[in-house]
Formats: C-alpha cells, sequence, structure tokens
C-alpha cells in the first residue's frame, strides 16, 4: 500500500528593488518563447491582448514579475524530480509550484502573515522568548 507525503520547499523572496526585478522580469517575458492555442506563433502571442496584458501585469506586479523567474522550466523540475525519485522507496509526484503575495513590509510582519495564513498558532511565541517563557510557566 502506498503512502503519500506532501513536501513543500518554503522561502520568502525580500523585494530590494522592484524596478530591478521588472526590468530584468520583462527582459525574460519578452526573450521567453510564448503561445497559446489562439496564437501558435510566439510574436503572433506577444502583441495579442493577452500577451500584452500579460506583459503589463509583470511591469506593474511583483508577483507577476517574481513568477518570471520562479517557475520550473522543465529541465529544471526533472532534476528536482530526479533528487526525490533517488531516495530508496520513494517516488516524486509532481504537483507544481507558485508564488503569491505576503503582508507586511517588514521580515518579521511577513512571517507572522505567513504563520496566521498556515495556521501556526505557537509562531508568536517562537518570536517573542519572553512571551515563550511566559506560556511555559503557565503565566498567559
Amino acid at each position: 500500500m502506498a503512502k503519500f507525503l506532501f513536501v513543500t520547499f518554503s522561502l520568502m523572496a525580500e523585494i530590494t528593488d522592484a524596478d530591478a526585478l521588472r526590468e530584468a522580469a520583462l527582459k525574460k517575458f519578452d526573450d521567453d518563447d510564448q503561445t497559446s492555442d489562439d496564437y501558435p506563433d510566439t510574436a503572433d502571442w506577444h502583441a495579442s491582448e493577452e500577451g500584452r496584458q500579460e506583459r503589463r501585469l509583470v511591469a506593474t506586479q511583483d508577483v507577476d514579475a517574481l513568477n518570471q523567474f520562479v517557475g520550473f522550466d522543465l529541465a529544471e523540475a526533472r532534476r528536482l524530480l530526479e533528487v526525490i525519485d533517488g531516495v530508496p522507496g520513494v517516488k516524486a509526484v509532481p504537483l507544481g509550484s507558485s508564488v503569491g503575495p505576503m503582508e507586511g513590509t517588514t521580515q518579521d510582519e511577513a512571517r507572522d502573515a505567513w504563520a496566521e495564513r498556515e495556521g501556526i498558532t505557537w509562531w508568536p511565541e517562537a518570536r517573542d522568548a519572553e512571551r515563550a517563557r511566559q506560556h511555559h510557566e503557565g503565566i498567559t
């Protein structure tokens, strides 16, 4: 009988220069070969309303700009799957990846928002040694 474990790799990206990110993302976007069923030619897709709208999002939205770099290409995804498949008794089942915005303007605020989103109730105590001591001693 097979058992399945959900394996996640999480990290937080701090945008330190949004202009540099967007400029690099636009260059990558313009250089990428993108097509769709309606636009099988890359140049046609880039000229289409769909392509122009996506380019506007890359130019104005941090999440869309970062997605230009975070999405695994086929070769990268294959390498990651090979690493996991190389573990004895394990077979990787690809599910996908995503990038999403986080609340907060500091790393602590972003981590707090992440912990709340994920339902990690012990996070505030882990971050605050005094609060953890009080909880441990039954003060709070």
